[in-house]
């Protein structure tokens, strides 16, 4: 009689349990040299038995299909060496019976032909069928539970490299982690599309495909927390993972916002900030509307550029050069002399060092938000427990919370940490005022744009070639009240007095009245 041994492992662990495919190798051997079998094939497999997609069984299978007078028996150690799976196992028996082939076991014998038999060949099929669902709820549940205390259990994600502490496994950032906090950072911005982004990605050597980069955008494992699907009757969660997050919270979710289509995409075909600076900071006198900003091409093809009011047409149109000359020659009056800067720095130092009330008022409102949130989050938790809502609506309100709490932690953060503007403001800008016009003209246009925002605290409005109102900030003034001090031959120390006595903003409203909103140094 030919037969074919065939001898399958899965795991280490049925290595120890006796199943070791050299042990099963010798005991197939003897006992086809005690019947006087003749072995025309062996096949080792190192597969789980839940299926026969198995490679060695595919290669059984071909060889007996061109063969079919030439196996008679296809021999195992065990019945659960052949299948895990009574439905799959009683078919491929039928296909081999077709074939003329009988499947036996040397440990559990059967004679097939015996219809008493069925019971029990079924309960040797059943039993490791049953074994292995036990084992799949078992490794679902650990897995679970490792995922809940931060584990990652996983394929490593791109950025990241397997690691294992002293008690549990995670994740470490590779090579590749600052071309991944790159990509999300561009993203974020709204400037580039996903698809942009992911050719920058490839130029750079890290070759993803567009669903591999789709995944990684919104794979939460990059903010350093993990998801866990829906199991049973526990809704999926978000957990804070053990590994280091190598993309912030806000910049993750702003990515995944331009991902969805709810940013909006700021490229720009042709950037005209520099021809245009003042575009948003002119005002029609009988609208009150914002000057917009064209060319026009004349007779002899020459373009020339205004600013104009589209309600106004022709009457509020102002030529740039003309325009641009009457803002320079404002910022003329402005610019100081060497002695003046200094005490104008020194009043502005000794009113700086009260208390910042603005930024102190601002933290608790922020701190008071991320309370609110924390209290929602926890009342949404009972609900769901009391079966108010439903998973589906659980998950949806926890995510968005999720994302409102990071945000407000990231402002909470920048305002504890980051230093004081009105420093910045003393370092940065007081330096310039002794050559304003000149630091103006080479500027760039988003420069310029910025200067204009410490300078004015409204938009200007221009009458007959020149600017009709001047809308100081407070520290610009201060400094014109300066000038004004020395021109009236009063002391250094005199001068130094009255402002000190005239100038003091109400508590709580320095940020604002120093640094008109959306300027440079205030963006609260």
């Amino acid at each position: 009689m030919n037969v074919i041994c065939y001898c399958r492992v899965s795991t280490d662990e049925q290595a120890d349990k006796g199943y070791s495919l050299k042990h099963q190798e010798e005991v197939l051997r003897k006992y086809c040299e005690i019947n006087h079998f003749n072995i025309i094939g062996l096949y080792l497999e190192d597969y789980s038995a839940k299926t026969f997609e198995r490679p060695e069984w595919g290669k059984i299978m071909a060889y007996v299909k061109k063969n079919k007078n030439n196996v008679d028996m296809i021999l195992c150690l065990r019945w659960d060496r052949f299948s895990r799976d009574q439905y799959e196992a009683m078919t491929v028996i039928r296909a081999l019976d077709k074939l003329g082939i009988k499947v036996e076991t040397v440990e559990q014998p059967l004679d097939m032909t015996n219809p008493d038999n069925d019971v029990l060949f079924s309960l040797y099929l059943v039993l490791p069928q049953v074994e292995n669902k036990k084992n799949s709820i078992r490794t679902i549940d650990g897995t679970r539970r490792a995922k809940k205390e931060g584990c990652w259990t996983a394929k490593p994600p791109t950025g990241y490299d397997r690691f294992r502490d002293e008690k549990n496994a995670t994740l470490r950032p590779n090579k590749d982690a600052p071309l991944i906090t790159e990509a999300f950072e561009r993203l974020a911005t709204g400037a580039y599309n996903a698809e942009e982004v992911r050719t920058w990605l490839n130029s750079k050597g890290l070759k993803i495909c567009k669903q591999t980069y789709l995944n990684i955008i919104r794979n939460h494992v990059y903010m350093g927390k993990i998801f866990i699907k829906p199991y049973k009757k526990e809704p999926a969660q978000i957990v804070r993972g053990l590994h280091p997050a190598i993309v912030s919270e806000e910049v993750f979710y702003q990515a995944n916002d331009v991902l969805a289509g709810r940013k909006r995409d700021l490229r720009f075909h042709v950037d005209k900030t520099d021809m245009y600076p003042l575009k948003g900071w002119l005002k029609c006198p009988v609208h009150g509307t914002a000057l917009t900003a064209y060319g026009s091409t004349g007779r002899k093809k020459t373009t020339y550029h205004y600013y104009l009011c589209t309600k106004c047409g022709h009457e509020q149109r102002h030529r740039i050069d003309d325009v641009h000359k009457a803002v320079e020659d404002v910022l003329s009056t402005i610019q100081v002399n060497a002695q003046t800067l200094g005490l104008y720095k020194k009043v502005l130092e000794k009113v700086f060092d009260k208390e910042d009330y603005a930024r102190r008022d601002e933290t608790d409102k922020v701190k008071k938000e991320i309370d609110k949130m924390e209290q929602r989050k926890t009342t949404l938790q009972v609900k769901f427990l009391d079966g108010d809502i439903n998973a589906a609506n659980f998950n949806e309100i926890m995510e968005k919370l999720e994302k409102d709490t990071a945000i407000l932690k990231n402002t909470l953060n920048g305002l504890q940490t980051e230093m004081t503007p009105f420093r910045k403001y003393i370092k940065h800008t007081l330096p310039m005022l002794e050559n304003l016009v000149e630091y103006y003209k080479k500027a760039d246009g988003n420069t310029k744009k910025k200067i204009l925002g410490c300078i004015f605290t409204e938009k200007l409005i221009i009458e007959k070639g020149r600017v009709a109102n001047t809308p100081f900030t407070i520290p610009v003034q201060v400094l014109l009240n300066t000038v004004k001090g020395f021109q009236g031959s009063k002391k250094k120390q005199e001068v130094e007095f009255d402002l000190l006595s005239t100038w003091a903003p109400r508590p709580g409203l320095e940020l604002f009245l120093f640094f008109p909103i959306g300027s440079e140094y205030n963006t609260v």
